[in-house]
């Protein structure tokens, strides 16, 4: 283990000469970089994840690896972090100014609007209460008269109000429209494409002198609380293989996650991107107008889909669910409309 050791400080520091030598610096984790002076005491695959030999190899095996930027970011998180990232594609750029200039131009939606808005949810409710009926028709009598059971009873059994339902859409309008104008400079990019939501969510874009802006954000896994503070009320937990802010991705990445907390792998990292006056002016924003008609897939890709589906068929054969395991183990029933 210590020979391993000393010839990996050996190569690292190799790897920071040679930089400093040939490129003056500029390779990812090279002269810059303190793990390459910093002799490591012990070896321990958190060092070796931070190491700079190993990032470097690393990001440009992600970089030639065609992934996309969610699954990158995902990796470095999980590898040992990364430095600062410091640049955004022309089209990740275009989407940042959209959702940027959709923010401050915000236009309530016009009474027909909500009107259909509603009208979409009943059918969303309609269907839900279909697949409600089934699971809870083949749940034990134990667990429909639990407090969860009886909970579900009651949505399965209170008519869809819509009037009620587009009274709140208004209500939810106006308090989302006045947390947007008090959110200073965060914007949402959850509505701009699979890889913008899952790569950044929220960002933040600070107008600098002379009409550039700094867009930085930090990558991170947020706990319940942060993700959706009613969570830490009803007290939420995340569990190992159910992380609320990677629940788009599924029970894989939060085994992932779990596992390289604990091995010490696991790293934040932030990204500070400066765009000069005249790009900023020169790009175009755009927003995202697609929809994916099956949003799990479309936020998983086919291959961790298939795994997400192949890992839960797998448990419930081991732990048969019941009526809240059948709803998986952080379902929150639907307030009654």
């Amino acid at each position: 283990m210590e020979l391993f050791q000393r010839f990996l400080n050996r190569v690292g520091r190799a790897y920071g000469q040679a930089d400093k030598r040939l490129f003056g610096g500029m390779l990812p984790g090279g002269a810059a970089s303190p793990l390459v002076t910093t002799p490591q005491s012990a070896l321990s695959l958190s060092s070796i994840v931070r190491s700079a030999p190993f990032q470097a190899v690393r990001d440009v095996a992600l970089e030639k690896s065609g992934l996309p930027k969610p699954e990158q970011f995902y990796i470095k998180g999980m590898t040992g972090g990364s430095k600062d990232i410091t640049t955004m594609t022309p089209e990740e750029l275009a989407l940042v100014k959209g959702a940027y200039e959709q923010k401050q131009n915000i236009k309530s939606p016009s009474d027909q609007d909500i009107f259909m808005m509603a009208k979409q949810q009943e059918l969303m409710h309609q269907s839900f209460v279909k697949n409600l009926k089934e699971e809870y028709a083949k749940s034990p009598e134990e667990n429909k008269n639990s407090p969860l059971g009886k909970m579900i009873f009651n949505t399965i059994n209170t008519p869809f109000n819509l009037d009620e339902v587009v009274s709140n859409i208004k209500t939810v309008i106006n308090a989302k429209q006045k947390a947007i104008k008090n959110s200073g400079p965060v914007v949402n990019l959850y509505g701009q494409g699979r890889n913008m939501k899952m790569a950044y969510g929220n960002l933040s874009v600070y107008p600098q002198p002379g009409g550039g802006v700094q867009i930085y954000d930090r990558w991170k896994v947020d706990k319940p609380e942060q993700v959706m503070p009613s969570l830490a009320k009803l007290g939420v937990k995340d569990q190992v293989d159910s992380v609320a802010d990677l629940s788009e991705g599924g029970p894989i990445p939060a085994l992932i996650y779990n596992a390289a907390k604990a091995l010490g792998t696991y790293e934040p990292f932030d990204i500070r991107v400066n765009v000069s006056p005249q790009d900023w002016q020169n790009i175009q924003g755009r927003v995202n107008t697609t929809m994916a008609p099956d949003r799990a897939k479309e936020e998983q890709g086919s291959t961790l889909n298939y795994l997400n589906t192949l890992y839960q068929k797998t448990k419930n054969q081991i732990v048969p669910p019941g009526l809240p395991a059948a709803l998986g183990p952080n379902f929150i029933p639907p307030l009654a409309p």
